[in-house]
């Protein structure tokens, strides 16, 4: 990754809060989105979905966090929480390090999350 960053022609560096994808709380973390954000940033934004060290604490510790992902293999803002035996059982693959699993859309409505 560059180490520059490309100005937003009217926001500058366009800075924001990153946010926790699991409590949507502060992560002390700014990041400068520049143009790659087409409007304003707002002043908080989940922007990666990698949760704030108490939610790894508190929910990864003996769970998995799935990220559901659209058509384009991206986040699409669903998240749910299983626990690692229901995960080994239900996915029969080896626990990610992370404790999060990009999962296909719909799979979901499949298991009865939503």
């Amino acid at each position: 990754m560059p180490n520059n960053i490309r100005l937003h022609p009217k926001y500058g560096v366009n800075p924001t809060i990153s946010s926790c994808i699991i409590c949507g709380k502060e992560k002390n973390e700014i990041a400068l989105l520049g143009a790659t954000y087409k409007e304003q940033a707002p002043m908080h934004m989940v922007i990666s979905i990698e949760p704030c060290d108490n939610c790894k604490e508190k929910y990864l510790v003996n769970g998995i966090m799935l990220v559901e992902t659209n058509e384009q293999k991206k986040p699409n803002g669903s998240i749910a929480v299983i626990l690692l035996e229901a995960f080994q059982k239900i996915f029969d693959v080896p626990v990610p390090l992370e404790h999060t699993v990009l999962v296909e859309q719909g799979i979901f409505s499949k298991l009865g999350i939503k």
